[in-house]
């Protein structure tokens, strides 16, 4: 059976999403001798693979949506798009890293382009197509779209290193642009029918109207807030960004009421689940920090609060666990190699999930930097194994089409069946020993800081590289392992 035409050409659009993140995890290992590398953790994962991956699916679901078929013109349309993304991706952080401001800002400037091209071509389909159920979320995707491009151009501003206050008004706006309009929007766009999908139930009665409802008061909060904070108005701000999370828990209401019908239990699910909860979280701090900062200043100094819960707890976790579900689905092959991919993909799913939003709380709290290096080269490596899973989900699901599902080769890696309460048992163990790794981790770090010890993890000398590289490479193997085991 071969692989379809579809199938060949989300294996290439979404090899940039994994290229980004093979790069991302390069750069946190060996982060102390790169340049810039803190702001190259945050663009590799949002600008690099998080947009890579909405100029994918975004057309993908404007597509079901308008009930239009992708042609060869529109494919060709949307890799050019695609290649000026990532030209411009690579202009900017080449720009970041030597310095060079002029690069950055040419860069700027034609991720700014391609996000333009590709809302005016949603627009365009969106106008043509005839009425659906769901056709509005479209807009979603279109003004989304059109956030990207000011944001781009208020980070290259950033990129000069304007004094205070303007430095944190400026992020600020650019945090809310982009990560509340280009990611956010998105997301909420895609969670109304994707998220029903993921739990394999119906969508909820009226899903489409508070959709319809949502898309107003999210779009006037993203303004208000970059207005805000471009006007030096800290309350004005604020109040842009808690309209934005009331604007979220209204558009939440039918997600939730499938959860509660639908109880999750992959990994997809739960990672996708925590990210709302992530966000949720993120936008009540970020409303705490901008109503008591008394100066810009302190606004951008607590920021740095945030990173982790906007960047990994949000996006990182959307990202993984909306590909954990659709890669398998767009791979495809028929139920039985449909499942085996399923099955791949989800490989210790509550022991990872647990164990990167348990990690993130406690780097999140106030714990000592030592703890804090401890726990977040877990969690890296929790989502590293992200990686390889993919690649053994896909080599399975490449090589089972073409040998078929009814042959002798493919019958033994196929997953064997386990009683759901069996299952249940089972993810609650390994949810278990993901709790109890990092209370482990905990006491580890608090016997080192008792002994006045250093740790050499991702904290400085030539123990960096090795240490981090020997975690991440565990977990690598480890990921290995998972692929011949239940659950």
């Amino acid at each position: 059976m071969a692989l379809r035409d579809r199938t060949r050409w989300h294996l290439g659009a979404n090899t940039p999403v994994t290229a980004w993140l093979t790069a991302l995890l390069a750069v946190a290992v060996l982060h102390r001798y790169i340049p810039e590398s803190p702001w190259l953790l945050v663009h590799l994962l949002l600008l690099g693979a998080v947009s890579n991956a909405i100029f994918v699916w975004s057309s993908h679901f404007a597509d079901a949506l308008l009930r239009r078929r992708a042609t060869a013109g529109s494919r060709r349309w949307q890799g050019a798009r695609m290649v000026a993304l990532n030209v411009g991706v690579l202009a900017v952080v080449a720009g970041m890293v030597d310095s060079a401001w002029i690069l950055t800002l040419v860069g700027s400037v034609v991720v700014g382009g391609a996000a333009a091209a590709h809302a005016v071509t949603l627009a365009l389909a969106a106008r043509t197509a005839l009425a659906s159920r769901f056709g509005a979320t479209v807009r979603y995707y279109i003004y989304a779209s059109l956030a990207l491009p000011i944001g781009a151009g208020l980070g290259a501003t950033l990129a000069r290193d304007p004094l205070e206050p303007w430095h944190g008004r400026l992020l600020v706006a650019h945090i809310t642009l982009n990560l509340l309009g280009w990611i956010g929007l998105t997301v909420m766009g895609t969670l109304v029918t994707l998220w029903p999908t993921m739990l394999r139930t119906r969508i909820a009665d009226g899903a489409e109207r508070v959709a319809r409802q949502g898309l107003p008061i999210l779009i006037g909060s993203v303004i208000v807030g970059a207005t805000g904070a471009l006007a030096g108005l800290q309350v004005l701000a604020a109040v842009g960004v808690a309209a934005y999370l009331g604007g979220i828990l209204w558009a939440i209401r039918p997600l939730a009421q499938v959860a509660r019908a639908k109880t999750p239990s992959a990994y997809a699910t739960w990672s996708v689940m925590a990210a709302m909860i992530w966000l949720m979280g993120s936008l009540l701090g970020l409303v705490m920090v901008l109503v008591t900062s008394q100066t810009w200043q302190l606004v951008t100094d607590r920021l740095g609060l945030l990173i982790l819960p906007f960047a990994v707890g949000f996006a990182g976790q959307v990202l993984l666990g909306a590909l954990s579900f659709l890669v398998p689905v767009v791979l495809g092959g028929g139920p039985a190699i449909l499942r085996g991919t399923q099955a791949r993909m989800d490989r210790a799913s509550a022991f990872r999930a647990v164990l990167i939003n348990v990690g993130l709380l406690v780097a999140v709290l106030p714990v000592p930097d030592q703890v804090r290096r401890l726990v977040l080269v877990v969690v890296l490596g929790a989502f590293a194994s992200f990686l390889p899973l993919l690649v053994i989900a896909v080599l399975f699901a490449v090589r089972a089409r073409r040998v078929g599902p009814q042959s002798p080769i493919d019958q033994p890696s196929m997953p064997r069946y386990i009683p759901e309460p069996a299952a249940v048992a089972h993810r609650r163990h390994k949810a278990q020993a993901a709790v109890a790794v990092v209370l482990l981790l905990l006491v580890i770090g608090a016997g080192l800081l008792a002994r006045d010890a250093t740790l050499p993890l991702l904290a400085g000398g030539p123990g960096d590289l090795h240490m981090a590289g020997v975690a991440c490479g565990r977990w690598i193997t480890c990921a290995h392992r998972w692929a011949d085991q239940p659950g």
